[in-house]
């Protein structure tokens, strides 16, 4: 049995040289047909030639990616050939290659027979030699120019005068055949290349816009010069590109090939000084070139482990913001040019044929198989990062406390969990962060100002054929094999390679992430709505598919907060189901809007209706928690579960909450920074205390300050706090002026609201501790999800409503109502807003995004008009005048509580 396996070994090893080797005649020699039509085949009229050495390489990934093979032999020879090179199979998810045997030992020994056949020809000079490898730097570059200037004139001067431009031509790409064998001698090998444009001490300065730091030691500023320099030779820049076209390619795939392969971290360093050497190519933005060159290269960052992609990001983070933007420009133009070409010919969203409908499915999911797209898109995540690690981060100590805060609230919210059973019958998801994100220790909410906004990394073009659904499943894969990895449990996920945007959430637009939120929240209501039928049938009783809330209108708040306590406290996972509510005497069935109105009348409630859960600013327009409350932790916590709940099940709140609201609801601390935004007021007169300008005494004297407060509860009496011990006795004065701010700050945002904040952030995060909301979203995305946009564009609202039921766009009646609309307040705006939607809030996208229906609800009569807000359609009488209309349509929206069958 072991003869014969070796002897199938040595079969293989021997087929797949065979087959290399007449690859490589075909890219050299060609098949001797004249018009062949086979794109790898030299004898093709287009095929443009190429040296021995990238021939070699090129030939082993025709022959992995099973390429047509031509040959001048009879059809029976071909026929055999074909079904030899039929036998190499190559398996794009795992990067490896596979020959078809029955030995269990075929697929194991595959590498090693390329690698075998490799060596063949390099043994053949198909490859160079070590001592033939070369490098480039300026010097030499201007040095050769010149050499080859005073060739062209030795040989213009011995030539008679001529008129053949041809001629000429050739003449002087003889004359600069010395630089284009250095150029592609050098940009063919990546060990050549990893000795180009190093930098040396006693030569120029180092660039202050584009610094360099170990392990690499490279002169950008030398290279930069050099490409310039080639690029302007007068007449020779389609050769020059042509040349490092030739040998990009070929180098690209060897260095593909060498990346799958566990190499030391020495020659790690020098791929990646290859890489940031061909990263600045000019024709890496001449779309000429990014079909093969470009895609070529971008796929190389796919293979990069994290530890050497934070190399790369964290040379880029020293860099200025334009150095950075050119990459970034580059590769989304190479992304936008690929999704454009390749599916220019789609059909448009509305089309309702259903086979169109699969056409434009499949094209969607071709952007999931493109390399080069998938690498560009790894490439922007590096400049991403680099964006992060050069802004402005907020300082080490306090992000080592915020840590530690999130471990002990994690830890608590898992005891919780397991006692509670929240996750009963379930086996939810674990969302990882970005392996890069951990190897560089920062966070994307740890950044407060990126080097570049984070609006300028997505690209919409593409957002348009990001398939959501698939794209969601393709990312719970990829963090299954990434839990898979970090518990080292080898799996069939861990071996496959998996890819998607959402993992990727800086390049996605906030409507698909929110698409993709949805889609995760369906999935675990799917779920435990199973779980709890499959309990029922064992227990003999009704199932209870939907948490179901009936309370009066009378006492929204108090009842709905008692209910959630009481499944809180019996049933956790109940909170996880799909939500239903129901009024009292009222048959409306919700299917959206019931809920809606729910969750506006108990917020109105919670915020007006004298509880001291917050505090309104006059000046800043935002809520805060009252350091003052009454209300106890057990209530904030119940607080926390209901703005849970409503993002659970993607309903709008009408609140407003500044800024760092939603960065402490993530993790975060707040800091006197976020005064400017929470109280306005205060920050202004704080910083009149820094800025002051004189002596001690007048500083005393001015203020007269100490490190106790004064705060005003919701019913006017003023409670006093100490900042530090004995805070009341100790003077504010110029040298502790700082301390006094930090700690005024401190307190309005942390400490004097710890208790309350806390167990609001408990309660929730029992809704979405275990979901993508802190993987995905930033907390300005955050704050649109549960309040929604601030922005409203009436017109976009027009634009995109739909029509119904014999009303249509041109209809008289219909521009009659538009213009009615047009004269209404913007307080009567808001109202038909809430009528027809059940919320007064715009969701994220704009009112575009609401999809109003107007639909004709019969002939002229005294009724009122009527919404079903669940569906955004509102029902319009056709009235017999305007102003009728416009009578009958301000009664309904300054009335509109309700669900009455009327």
């Amino acid at each position: 049995m072991i003869g014969t396996e070796k002897s199938i070994e040595s079969n293989q090893k021997e087929k797949a040289k065979e087959i290399i080797e007449k690859f490589f005649h075909q890219v050299t020699k060609g098949c001797g047909r004249q018009g062949c039509t086979n794109p790898n085949c030299a004898s093709n009229p287009n095929f443009e030639p190429v040296q021995n050495n990238q021939a070699a390489v090129l030939a082993i990934q025709l022959a992995q990616n099973k390429a047509p093979l031509c040959d001048p032999m009879s059809s029976a020879s071909k026929a055999n050939i074909a079904d030899d090179n039929d036998d190499i199979v190559t398996s794009k998810s795992s990067s490896t290659v596979n020959l078809r045997s029955s030995s269990a030992s075929s697929s194991r020994n595959l590498a090693c027979s390329l690698e075998e056949a490799l060596k063949v020809v390099k043994n053949t000079n198909f490859t160079t030699t070590d001592s033939e490898q070369n490098f480039i730097n300026e010097e030499k570059i201007q040095s050769l120019i010149q050499k080859c200037k005073e060739n062209y004139k030795k040989t213009i001067h011995e030539k008679m005068d001529t008129d053949d431009l041809a001629s000429d031509r050739r003449d002087i790409k003889k004359s600069y055949g010395p630089l284009f064998d250095l150029v592609n001698r050098v940009f063919t090998s990546y060990h050549a290349l990893s000795k180009s444009f190093q930098f040396e001490s006693n030569n120029t300065k180092m660039s202050t816009t584009m610094p360099c730091i170990p392990p690499f030691n490279i002169d950008f500023n030398s290279i930069r010069r050099s490409y310039s320099t080639l690029f302007s030779i007068n007449g020779l820049g389609d050769e020059l590109e042509s040349v490092f076209n030739q040998a990009l390619y070929p180098l690209c795939v060897s260095i593909n090939l060498q990346l799958k392969k566990k190499i030391e971290e020495e020659e790690m360093d020098r791929i990646l000084h290859a890489i940031l050497v061909i990263n600045e190519l000019p024709i890496l933005e001449s779309p000429s070139y990014m079909d093969k060159c470009c895609k070529e290269f971008y796929s190389i960052l796919t293979q990069l482990p994290a530890q050497a992609s934070s190399k790369i990001v964290n040379l880029w983070s020293k860099w200025n913001a334009d150095e950075l933007r050119i990459f970034l420009y580059k590769a989304q133009q190479f992304i936008t040019l690929e999704v454009v070409t390749k599916n220019m010919d789609l059909p448009s969203e509305d089309d309702e044929n259903e086979d169109d409908d699969e056409s434009e499915t499949s094209a969607k999911k071709i952007i999931y198989k493109n390399d080069g797209i998938i690498g560009a898109v790894n490439y922007i995540r590096f400049i991403y990062y680099a964006s992060l690690v050069g802004g402005r981060v907020d300082p080490e100590k306090q992000i080592r406390k915020e840590r530690e805060m999130e471990i002990e609230d994690t830890s608590s919210l898992d005891r919780i969990d397991y006692q509670g059973n929240l996750y009963e019958g379930s086996n939810d998801l674990i969302y990882l962060p970005d392996p890069l994100e951990e190897e560089l220790k920062i966070r994307p909410i740890d950044c407060r100002e990126p080097k570049i906004p984070n609006n300028e990394f997505v690209n919409e073009t593409l957002n348009q054929f990001i398939d959501v659904q698939y794209d969601y499943v393709e990312f719970t894969k990829q963090m299954k094999s990434l839990e898979s990895a970090e518990l080292d449990i080898k799996s069939e996920l861990k071996k496959k390679s998996y890819f998607s945007f959402l993992a990727n959430p800086f390049f996605v637009t906030l409507g698909k992430k929110n698409l993709g939120l949805f889609y995760d929240n369906k999935i675990k209501m799917m779920r435990e709505r199973r779980f709890n039928i499959m309990i029922s049938l064992l227990e003999g009783r009704m199932p209870t598919p939907y948490f179901k809330i009936r309370l009066s209108r009378q006492n929204i708040l108090s009842e709905a907060l008692n209910l959630i306590e009481l499944q809180e406290q019996e049933n956790p996972a109940e909170l996880r189901k799909q939500l239903f509510v129901e009024f009292e005497n009222e048959q409306a069935i919700d299917q959206g809007g019931v809920s809606k109105e729910f969750f506006q009348l108990a917020i109105d409630e919670l915020l007006n209706k004298g509880y001291t859960f917050f505090q309104y600013d006059e000046k800043s327009k935002y809520y805060w928690f009252t350091p003052c409350t009454i209300e106890s932790q057990p209530e904030f916590k119940l607080v926390g579960i209901l703005f849970g709940i409503a993002i659970y099940n993607n309903v709008l709140l009408d609140v407003q909450f500044p800024p760092v609201f939603f960065r402490k609801l993530m993790g975060k601390i707040g800091t006197f920074e976020d005064l400017a935004f929470s109280h306005p007021e205060l920050y202004q007169s704080l910083c009149s205390v820094l800025d002051f300008e004189g002596t001690d005494d007048e500083f005393e004297n001015t203020f007269m300050l100490t490190f106790q407060i004064g705060l005003s509860d919701n019913f006017g009496n003023v409670v006093n706090f100490n900042l530090k011990e004995n805070g009341d006795k100790i003077s504010v004065n110029m040298k502790n002026r700082q301390e006094f701010v930090d700690l005024y700050a401190d307190f309005i945002l942390n400490k004097g609201i710890e208790d309350s904040f806390k167990a609001f952030r408990i309660g929730f995060m029992k809704l979405t501790h275990n979901s993508p909301l802190a993987r995905w979203f930033t907390p300005k995305e955050i704050e649109t999800l549960l309040c929604g946009t601030k922005v409203l564009d009436w017109k976009a609202l027009e634009k995109s409503t739909t029509y119904d039921s014999g009303f249509e766009k041109d209809t008289p009646y219909i521009k009659d109502f538009w213009n009615i609309f047009e004269e209404f307040t913007d307080e009567e705006k808001m109202l038909f807003l809430k009528f027809t939607t059940g919320t007064d809030r715009c969701p994220h996208g704009g009112l575009s995004e609401l999809k109003l229906t107007l639909a004709r609800n019969g002939p002229d009569t005294d009724k009122l008009p009527t919404a079903h807000t669940c569906f955004n359609v509102l029902l319009l009488p056709e009235y017999s005048s305007k102003e009728k209309l416009r009578e009958k349509l301000i009664k309904a929206i300054q009335y509109s509580r309700g669900f009455g069958l009327s």
